[in-house]
């Protein structure tokens, strides 16, 4: 049986050495190779940091295939495997010697002018006014309004993007397997005039969270879907819960959560 393998990559020098090197080793075990998106393999590796996972992962539109990456980038909390182990990493593979993670995507539905817009993120979902202007959100969770909050704008976070954006920001570390989401918000205007929390908060998936935007018909709201970048004028509400739509990835048996934060951050 032809056993296809999809290869995603960015295209600094290093990560195009060692593409080579893996399509090489992979041909020689037996394995197919594609550069393009197959939807009938049966994995899907990334080389690069954790740009090149998540661009992987919209590029094929959340494939339900599973996603492994090799970590060629600075930091790189996706991608797992070392350069270095790449035949350890096939040989583990040809003999099943991982497991299968399921991660919980953000779920957005942006309404503007009764029409709906559906975005969906592994990390987070960022709201910003296109103009860098100070933004007024309203907050709301599971209906109930919990503060207005203005500033360069607000983090909708899942536990694995918990570590990226919204831990330069200021939030709280979660670990993945909670299925939270965490509301984080970007340098709030904390006066007499505006009152906000200074902290992130974190609510159960089963929560709702609504963001109600200012109206203004200048005002073009922008938001971030792991970076990707969607700009909607005269946004009236934004609604986020934890997906049950997943993606899957591949993990080895020497993964592990705490050992990863330590060896980036500490």
């Amino acid at each position: 049986m032809n056993r296809i393998i999809n290869i995603a990559s960015n295209q600094e020098l290093y990560t195009l050495e060692i593409k080579s090197k893996l399509i090489n080793m992979l041909n020689d075990k037996g394995f197919t190779c594609y550069q393009n998106f197959n939807p009938k393999a049966e994995l899907i590796i990334t080389i690069g940091g954790d740009g090149a996972f998540l661009r992987a992962v919209r590029d094929s539109d959340f494939s339900g295939i599973p996603f492994v990456g090799i970590n060629t980038g600075t930091l790189g909390f996706f991608p797992e495997i070392k350069p270095e182990n790449l035949e350890m990493f096939i040989e583990n593979y040809k003999n099943k010697n991982y497991a299968i993670d399921e991660i919980n995507l953000i779920e957005c539905e942006i309404i503007n002018d009764s029409n709906v817009t559906k975005l969906y993120a592994v990390n987070d979902i960022v709201i910003k006014r296109k103009d860098m202007k100070t933004i007024h959100l309203e907050v709301f969770i599971d209906s109930n309004h919990l503060e207005t909050i203005s500033g360069d704008g607000i983090i909708i976070s899942s536990p694995m993007g918990s570590s990226a954006y919204n831990f330069s920001a200021g939030g709280s570390l979660v670990y993945p397997s909670l299925k939270t989401l965490q509301i984080t918000p970007l340098s709030p205007i904390i006066s007499n005039a505006y009152r906000c929390l200074n902290c992130s908060v974190i609510v159960p998936p089963e929560f709702e969270v609504k963001i109600l935007t200012e109206k203004y018909n200048d005002c073009y709201i922008a938001f971030l879907a792991d970076g990707v970048a969607y700009e909607i004028c005269q946004t009236e509400s934004a609604k986020f819960h934890t997906s049950k739509k997943t993606i899957k990835r591949l993990i080895t048996d020497n993964y592990n959560y705490w050992s990863v934060i330590k060896e980036k951050f500490l």
